[in-house]
């Protein structure tokens, strides 16, 4: 009568083990790494309240991801590496600020390696172009990112996160008007 009780010893021993080895990426994340993550990402967006912090994973291209709704409402995500230097672009609050955001365009300063597709928008070109992708896929989408764009066929590209999930691309011309979204 030993055996099914070792069966079920066993049984329980395995699902034990198994309940302990499928952790989140949260687990991988110590208190210093989230306390510093947030804080090298509310100190690059202007303030804010983070949401949510996690760690990448081996497909990621970041090391930590921040999720910050900034003062006015607009929920960004600040990807950091692992010395905790913001990799995207994610747009900053004074940007986003109505009467606050810069009325003429920065000049970037030219560098050999400088590409325009990794040149984040700022001002008030990322407040229009916001509103023109917001208002071409969802208004209840989020900005994850944006740039300039090298191409001919258009000037910005703006990153939406859609409310289903969806990752969408929308291209704009100088005169914010939609070129075409990537879905």
């Amino acid at each position: 009568m030993r055996t099914p009780l070792t069966l079920v010893g066993l049984v329980l021993a395995v699902v034990l083990t198994l309940s302990g080895c499928g952790g989140s990426d949260d687990d991988k994340l110590s208190s210093t790494d989230r306390d510093k993550a947030a804080d090298a990402a509310l100190t690059y967006v202007g303030g804010g309240e983070v949401t949510d912090v996690e760690r990448g994973d081996g497909d990621d291209r970041y090391a930590y991801e921040v999720e910050v709704k900034l003062p006015g409402g607009t929920d960004v995500d600040v990807e950091l590496d692992e010395e905790f230097q913001v990799i995207n672009n994610p747009p900053k609050a004074a940007d986003l600020e109505s009467g606050e955001a810069q009325t003429t365009e920065p000049t970037p300063t030219p560098t050999a390696t400088a590409d325009p597709d990794d040149r984040p928008l700022t001002g008030s070109t990322l407040k229009k172009a916001t509103a023109a992708a917001l208002k071409a896929t969802d208004p209840a989408g989020k900005v994850t990112e944006t740039s300039e764009s090298d191409d001919a066929d258009h000037a910005y590209e703006v990153e939406v996160l859609l409310p289903n999930g969806q990752d969408v691309t929308v291209e704009l011309d100088r005169s914010f008007k939609v070129t075409k979204i990537d879905r």
